[in-house]
């Protein structure tokens, strides 16, 4: 105010998930003798606030649109803070998530929400993504198969922030997200065929449960698998194993595990093999070794990596 110094107490202009901005707010709108006590009720510089988060979003924006590979290169510095906006700024979210980029399992390049709707296939509703620590990891899991094999697109989120955020941030443009981690994800890309009755499986996942006990909350026959014997994932209405890993790194200890469901191949060899066997050691080994790889293939540690090598090393003697 008239070259006046006010604050520099930053938390007052902006949100604190612009917190890379620098520069000087200058207004002629505030009153000289305001103090810090008036200030932060003053209405006036409410309104500077949201009137400058909303030209600096959109300045974003437009970086966005006229120069892909610069804004990149700003979206590989500042994807976490814009990400935090979207649970801390409820006004702005839907700018937001127009800043927003992804790679999917189709594709290594950086697309936006909008990309991936246009490129959405006809009957298509939900907006698919899949979490995980690793984005090598996650581009070869198992949970991807069905949708690779019928050329659906699944936006891959590799940062720990994303689930978090995406636990809250339900829809996009009328299309909602649907995280590929959890059991029900799929059922809208479901075929007859897929639905075919699996009623020879039972007796065999009545014996894997008594296999496994509580590691698992349940076993199910998959229709997302076409390569792989298993995979795991969450109930719909469960944390996936990567938030509970986030929460337990917060501190929060006290967290309950969420048991995984362990879905099956039925169509995969070494599932038709195990429908033959009966309950002996060699079977509580296939069946240990079905969901531990399960575990391996989501980069989840195992409780017990010696007893997995030494079931291993059965079966290596076995086939050898």
């Amino acid at each position: 105010v008239k070259r006046v110094f006010i604050t520099d107490d930053d938390k007052e202009l902006m949100p604190v998930y612009l917190r890379f901005l620098r520069g000087v707010i200058d207004t002629e709108d505030l009153p000289l003798n305001v103090s810090r006590e008036i200030l932060q009720k003053n209405r006036i510089l409410e309104k500077i606030k949201k009137n400058s988060v909303k030209k600096v979003l959109k300045a974003i924006e437009n970086l966005s649109k006229k120069d892909k590979s610069k804004y990149e290169e700003f979206y590989m510095q500042y994807a976490v803070p814009l990400k935090e906006g979207l649970y801390q700024d409820f006004e702005n979210r839907e700018l937001l998530l127009e800043l927003l980029l992804f790679r999917t399992n189709k594709t290594d390049k950086w697309i936006s929400l909008s990309d991936y709707v246009s490129n959405m296939k006809k009957d298509q509703k939900s907006i698919f993504y899949i979490t995980g620590e690793n984005y090598g990891i996650i581009k070869s899991s198992p949970l991807l198969e069905a949708c690779n094999e019928k050329d659906v697109e699944v936006l891959i989120m590799d940062n720990e922030i994303d689930e978090f955020v995406f636990s809250s941030v339900t829809t996009y443009k009328e299309h909602t997200f649907k995280s590929v981690n959890h059991s029900d994800a799929l059922k809208e890309l479901e075929t007859e065929d897929d639905k075919k009755d699996n009623a020879n499986c039972d007796p065999l996942i009545k014996k894997m449960k008594s296999v496994l006990g509580d590691k698992v909350k349940d076993i199910i026959i998959s229709t997302r698998l076409t390569d792989s014997p298993s995979c795991i994932v969450a109930d719909s209405s469960d944390p996936s194993a990567q938030m509970q890993k986030m929460f337990k790194q917060m501190g929060q200890m006290n967290m309950p595990d969420a048991k995984p469901i362990l879905e099956i191949n039925p169509k995969h060899k070494i599932v038709k093999k195990m429908l033959k066997m009966s309950k002996t050691k060699q079977f509580n080994d296939s069946v240990l070794l079905v969901y531990e790889q399960a575990l391996l293939a989501e980069n989840i540690k195992l409780d017990n990596p010696n007893e997995f090598i030494s079931r291993i090393n059965r079966a290596l003697e076995k086939a050898l």
